[in-house]
């Protein structure tokens, strides 16, 4: 004896349907919300350290153990930076600095090491950045008074008018 098949209802391919989306929903939302961890700079490897000694480890010696720097000072005989940060962003928020390592290693006169430095975020400071702007003399053109303004007034080198 052969057992029916049942028909799903359309009420239950409806809650079907449903609890799909649902569980979509609550998944993607989940997902929205792990943060993105991202490191930025020049990650450097700890196990290098030992190979910058001071007073005798000299500037193309630091390029060769160490690689580029991400920044370099003039001051005072000089200074190779490098620097690492990790930012975390969550859900819709702006990227947090989580983590800043800085590995300072400044030069003589001679170009070999002087001293090194380490810093952390701890270490650092907050530069606020100004976003104003200069006046100009003179008024302000539109778009369409800078295109069309300047028709007709096409010197040539010597100084006279075509």
């Amino acid at each position: 004896m052969k057992q029916a098949t049942s028909i799903p209802s359309p009420s239950d391919k409806r809650k079907n349907w449903l609890r799909g989306a649902a569980t979509g929903l609550v998944m993607s939302g989940l997902l929205a919300c792990a943060p993105v961890i991202d490191n930025r700079g020049y990650v450097f490897d700890e196990s290098l350290l030992p190979q910058l000694v001071v007073g005798t480890t000299s500037e193309a010696d630091i390029i060769t153990i160490m690689g580029s720097p991400s920044t370099v000072s003039t001051l005072n005989g000089g200074a190779y930076y490098y620097i690492s940060s990790r930012f975390i962003t969550e859900a819709y928020r702006a990227p947090r600095e989580t983590e800043r390592r800085v590995l300072a290693i400044f030069l003589d006169e001679d170009k070999k090491i002087r001293d090194l430095g380490f810093y952390t975020l701890e270490d650092g400071n907050i530069v606020t950045i100004v976003a104003r702007t200069t006046e100009t003399q003179g008024r302000e053109l539109t778009f369409l008074q800078q295109i069309f303004g300047n028709l007709g007034r096409f010197e040539s080198g010597d100084g006279s008018n075509f």
